[in-house]
Formats: structure tokens, sequence, C-alpha cells
């Protein structure tokens, strides 16, 4: 049994909330995340225990895509495997988190950027880039439409030459710039379609804390079968 020894747990998590901010494909046709008090009936009975009031429960509606979530590769093909079909130990190992806060609006990530950062990436690593476009997070153009991101060669870079199982970033999508801009989705297709490694989107939380460390790192998300799902993602630092 493989022993994981760690002084702190770090959250990289956004905060999932009624009316947040949506990847504005999804915007667009008027997708939202709502999360609902459901009301208790209201000619409960009485209960015995007066220390226990009626259960509180919410109603959750949400895209699969809304906050921290991972892309299983039926998000670009229709008959490519649910989240629930990928293996669970795609979502959790060693990684690496790389700083990539250097990069300026709709600037590409390039392999020599991944290449330059520390700590190296091992085969087999999960690794997390911080644009610190999570700082910038909300329902604005700069947000949404001006991070920065990974282009073709970085994809197969990161997948062919280091190995990697699963590439995670703090934007709302992991390609640079606009959706217009990446229309074809390359690291989607080299990821997702090619090799089926999974992504992890829109992280944020104690991103910052764990910069240029590598971590024990574990990103479940809720077994489902879609195309993606919301993911707690957790630093073993």
């Amino acid at each position: 049994m493989k022993e994981i020894k760690f002084d702190k747990v770090y959250d990289l998590t956004m905060l999932t909330y009624t009316n947040m901010v949506m990847h504005p494909a999804n915007a667009k046709i008027g997708e939202r995340a709502k999360l609902s008090l459901i009301n208790s009936p209201r000619h409960a009975p009485q209960r015995p225990n007066q220390a226990i009031e009626w259960p509180v429960i919410f109603h959750i509606e949400m895209p699969s895509h809304a906050g921290t979530h991972v892309d299983s590769p039926l998000h670009v093909k229709k008959n490519g495997k649910s989240i629930d079909e990928l293996p669970i130990e795609k979502f959790m190992g060693e990684g690496v988190i790389l700083d990539m806060r250097h990069k300026g609006p709709s600037e590409a990530i390039t392999p020599e950027d991944i290449e330059n950062s520390n700590p190296k990436i091992q085969e087999g690593d999960i690794v997390i880039l911080n644009t610190g476009w999570h700082e910038k997070w909300g329902d604005t153009a700069e947000y949404l439409n001006e991070h920065p991101g990974l282009i073709e060669d970085t994809a197969y870079y990161l997948v062919e030459k280091k190995k990697v199982k699963m590439i995670g970033t703090d934007t709302i999508c992991p390609e640079q710039g606009s959706e217009e801009s990446h229309w074809e989705h390359p690291l989607h297709r080299v990821c997702l379609i090619e090799h089926e490694i999974p992504l992890l989107e829109i992280l944020g939380g104690e991103i910052n804390k764990v910069t240029g460390k590598r971590c024990y790192i574990v990103a479940v998300p809720i077994k489902m079968t879609t195309d993606a799902a919301p993911t707690r993602v957790l630093a073993f630092l």
C-alpha cells in the first residue's frame, strides 16, 4: 500500500452558487446554475424530538461544465467515454502546479514555457497551470475571452513527450482567448479524442499557495454518465 505523507491540504476548487459565471457558450442559450432550497411541508407533523427540525434539502440544476469540473472524451466525441467510464486512477496522483502568471491576455502557453518551469514534470504526472486568471473571476470579457491558454504544440508536448495523465487550468477554457479564436479546440482534440486524457477546468481557491510545488493531487468528479462533472480538487503538500 502506498503511503501519502503531507502537512496540509489545499482546496483548488471554485465555489458553486446560484447564477455563478458560465462559459459564454452556456450563457448564450440561457443555461445557469441554480441551487434552490426546497421548502418543508406547510402542515408537517410535529416531531417527537424538538431538537431535530425538518431536513434542509436543495434542488441543484446546472450545466455539467459549471464551476470546477472535469471533461471526458464524450464532451467532443459522440461515442467517447463518459465520466463514469474513465478509470478512477486518472483523477489522482502526483503532480505539479506550474506558474504561468507571466502570460498576458490571450497569449499562448508554449512548450518552452512548460520546459522552463519548475518543478519538472515526471511521467504520469497531473499538470495544473496557474495563469492568475482565477483572480479575475467574473462575468467580464477579460475573464471569459482574454485568458492565456495552451496551443496544439503544447498539448502534444505534454501528452506525448511528458506523458502526463491529466491537465488542468484556472481558466474557463484551457485554450487561449475567445471561443471563436480556438473554435477547433486543439487541446480538447489532442487530449480527449486522441489520448483520452481528462481536462480539469476552472480551478482557483488556494491554487496560489501551491504554485511552483510538487503535490499529491486528487480531482475526482462525481460519478455521472455525462460528458463532464463537478469536481472537488485537493492538493496534498
